[in-house]
C-alpha cells in the first residue's frame, strides 16, 4: 500500500469516527452555520442515492439478461419425428430410474411436453446428441 493510498485511508478513518460521534443536533447546527438547508441537503442526498441505486439495479439487470443469453437453451432444428422423441424420452426414463417428470393436468402430455423434455435431457447430457434417429 502506497503513503497517499495509507494516508487517505487514515483521513477517511478520521472522518468517519468524528461523524460516528457527532450527534444529529450537533451536525443541523453545523449546516445552519454553513448556510446549508437540511432539509434541501437531505432530498438532494436522497435523490443521490435513489439514482446510484437505480444504475446499480440496471445493470444488474443487463448482466443477469446477457448471462441468461449466453447459457439459453439452444435450439434443436434437427430434432427426430414425435414419435421417435417420444421412444427415446421413455428409453432414457427406463435406463436412468433417477429421472423424473411430473404431469400437468391429467396424466397425458402434449406433444410440446414432449419436445421440451427432449430438449431437457439433451441439455442434461441424458440423450446423445450426436445419434441420429429415423
Amino acid at each position: 500500500m502506497s503513503d497517499a493510498h495509507k494516508t487517505l485511508s487514515a483521513i477517511q478513518a478520521l472522518m468517519i469516527k468524528d461523524l460516528e460521534e457527532t450527534s444529529d443536533d450537533q451536525l443541523r447546527t453545523e449546516l445552519l452555520e454553513d448556510g446549508q438547508d437540511p432539509e434541501i441537503l437531505d432530498r438532494e442526498i436522497a435523490e443521490s442515492l435513489d439514482s446510484v441505486v437505480a444504475e446499480f439495479l440496471r445493470d444488474r439487470v443487463a448482466a443477469t439478461k446477457a448471462v441468461k443469453k449466453a447459457v439459453q437453451t439452444p435450439t434443436t432444428p434437427n430434432r427426430p419425428v414425435l414419435s421417435k422423441i417420444k421412444e427415446v424420452v421413455q428409453r432414457a426414463f427406463e435406463t436412468e430410474p433417477s429421472l423424473s417428470t411430473a404431469y400437468r393436468k391429467g396424466s397425458k402430455q402434449s406433444d410440446n411436453d414432449w419436445v421440451s423434455i427432449y430438449d431437457d435431457l439433451l441439455l442434461l447430457g441424458k440423450i446423445d446428441p450426436e445419434k441420429k434417429y429415423d
